[in-house]
């Protein structure tokens, strides 16, 4: 019985291994806004880059243990919006768009609008597809943090315009994760 007990207790741990990992993601976002507002550079994108990494293992670990589900999928979006969008933005301001004033402000909010509107798109009608169409959100907030790293408040804004604009375009981009979920499993794992 107590074997039984402790199947079934692991197994609902397993459950939500894929929302918990998700939820770090988030919680990485949240403290990279945190670090910006306490001009910690460095840590805000430490931040978005180990929200990345949790990003990557949410959707298979939830693939792995069929845990696949639906409010998963939305929080997943709800985390990359902050984690990819909302972060990187208002970490491009504080380093260097604030020289800018208001164009600086309007460049921060276009990029988080439109990876708004990518994340929504994506699950309302490609969350199935073999490809993305539109640049990914966690891929334009890696090419932030390396326009970031340039300094130049111009070059940042343009950049951040363009990274704007893949987001929500017709732009059809490999999708990695799906290509591989084709090949054979090795060892239990795809």
């Amino acid at each position: 019985m107590n074997k039984l007990i402790t199947i079934l207790e692991v197994g609902n741990i397993l459950s939500y291994l894929a929302n918990i990992i998700t939820i770090c993601n988030f919680i990485c976002g949240v403290l990279s806004i945190y670090s910006c507002v306490s001009n910690n550079t460095f840590a805000a994108m430490v931040f978005i880059c180990l929200g990345m990494i949790f990003d990557l293992f949410d959707g298979r670990v939830a693939r792995r243990f069929n845990t696949v589900s639906e409010i998963g999928k939305e929080l997943d979006s709800f985390s990359d919006l902050v984690t990819f969008c909302i972060a990187p933005s208002i970490l491009a301001y504080s380093v260097v768009l604030h020289e800018l004033a208001h164009a600086g402000l309007i460049c921060t909010l276009i990029f988080s609008i439109c990876g708004l509107l990518r994340l929504a798109r994506f699950n309302a009608e490609q969350s199935n597809l073999s490809v993305f169409i539109g640049l990914p959100a966690p891929c334009a907030a890696l090419c932030l943090l390396v326009l970031i790293s340039v300094h130049s408040p111009f070059i940042v804004a343009v950049g951040m315009c363009i990274l704007s604009l893949l987001m929500v375009s017709k732009l059809e981009i490999p999708n990695f994760k799906k290509q591989n979920s084709e090949k054979v499993e090795i060892n239990g794992w795809k």
